[in-house]
């Protein structure tokens, strides 16, 4: 690209690429340029021609003043729990990191909420703290539903009685199902792309961290045991909320499974809107299957874990990509005239005509 340089504070040039998740490799690429180019302009040795700077903004999809801002801050560090860590996070997954806390920021700006997140004795155990934390909320066990209702059940009950707001980002990644930041206004953030049964499971586990009062990013390896104490802690809390020890023998009663095959696994997983690898677990830990029938039946079925879209509720994806305790605290910042509706715009992150939508409907 040829053009005129121009002076920006060049320190910002390496922040917004490591923020965004970008190697120095692929920005030469993207913008035609060598390697040694790119370093040197990050040192502050040359200079990026404007026409650079507006690619780098859409590359790096923040708006172009951000790169004539006098400090740009590094996103805070996020645990990596995921089992392969050397693995690079995709761009996408470090554009829903930077929209949940620029989230978390802006709530916390508008309104003077914060989540609500019960003390419990360090010492409990997963499987009593998803009993005492279903007793807190109030609500009976859902079976027997459509996945995606049950978890549009949950993602309401959790929002709307503990303030932490349940957002849906694209991560373009197979390594990660979700991700939660601790704070005065905690968040949690699905992978979009998921199945609702595997966000559903995504979303208790990271509950599971919140409870605990940690944050982290989730590849959710739901395994029989696992390294990393408090996954292995938080998959049990998941697992006994959404299919709970004693509910799950008076279902095998009722159905008088006598064996265990894959019928069985998949009426169960039906009944508690799971996906089968959950049941295939709780049926381990509670002794009804052994390990070796474990293996057997996880290598004998591929669990999609993709959803398959045709097509699109764009009035749904924009919701769950903003969140409905998002969108209502937006809408009476904006009633009350404390912010305007390019703010709202800004905060909520999706098209104006979904804002317009929003801000309009009832509450």
């Amino acid at each position: 690209m040829s053009g005129k340089s121009i002076e920006i504070p060049f320190q910002n040039l390496k922040t917004l690429r490591e923020i965004s998740g970008y190697t120095v490799a692929e920005v030469a690429k993207k913008l035609r340029t060598t390697e040694d180019k790119i370093r040197s302009a990050e040192e502050g040795k040359s200079k990026l021609t404007l026409a650079q700077i507006k690619k780098l903004a859409e590359i790096y999809k923040c708006p172009l003043a951000a790169f004539f801002s006098d400090r740009i801050s590094p996103l805070p560090p996020l645990t990596d729990f995921r089992i392969n860590r050397d693995r690079r996070l995709t761009p996408q997954v470090y554009l829903a990191k930077r929209r949940a806390y620029y989230l978390v920021s802006e709530i916390e700006r508008i309104t003077d909420k914060t989540s609500i997140i019960p003390q419990f004795p360090d010492n409990i155990k997963p499987e009593r703290l998803a009993i005492e934390f279903r007793k807190l909320l109030g609500i009976e066990l859902i079976k027997s539903k459509n996945p995606k209702e049950i978890l549009r059940f949950y993602k309401r009950e959790i929002e709307k009685k503990m303030f932490i707001p349940i957002i849906e980002r694209p991560f373009k990644a197979d390594d990660v199902r979700a991700f939660s930041i601790f704070s005065r206004v905690s968040i949690i953030v699905l992978n979009e792309e998921d199945t609702p049964q595997v966000k559903l499971f995504s979303l208790f586990h990271e509950i599971g961290h919140l409870l605990r009062k940690t944050s982290g990013i989730c590849s959710i390896e739901i395994e029989p045991e696992q390294k990393e104490e408090i996954e292995s802690f938080c998959n049990k809390f998941a697992a006994e909320f959404l299919v709970p020890a004693e509910d799950l023998k008076f279902e095998i009663e009722r159905l008088k499974l006598k064996t265990c095959d894959f019928s069985s696994i998949t009426k169960l997983s039906e009944i508690y809107g799971v996906s089968k690898q959950v049941i295939m677990l709780r049926l381990l830990w509670l002794r009804y299957i052994d390990r070796k029938q474990y293996q057997e039946f996880k290598s004998g079925y591929e669990e999609p874990v993709k959803k398959q879209f045709g097509r699109r509720n764009w009035d749904e994806v924009f919701l769950n990509r903003a969140s409905e305790s998002i969108v209502n605290e937006v809408k009476q910042a904006y009633k009350k005239g404390i912010i305007s509706f390019a703010d709202a715009v800004g905060i909520l992150g999706i098209k104006a005509k979904y804002v317009e939508k929003f801000l309009s409907g009832a509450s």
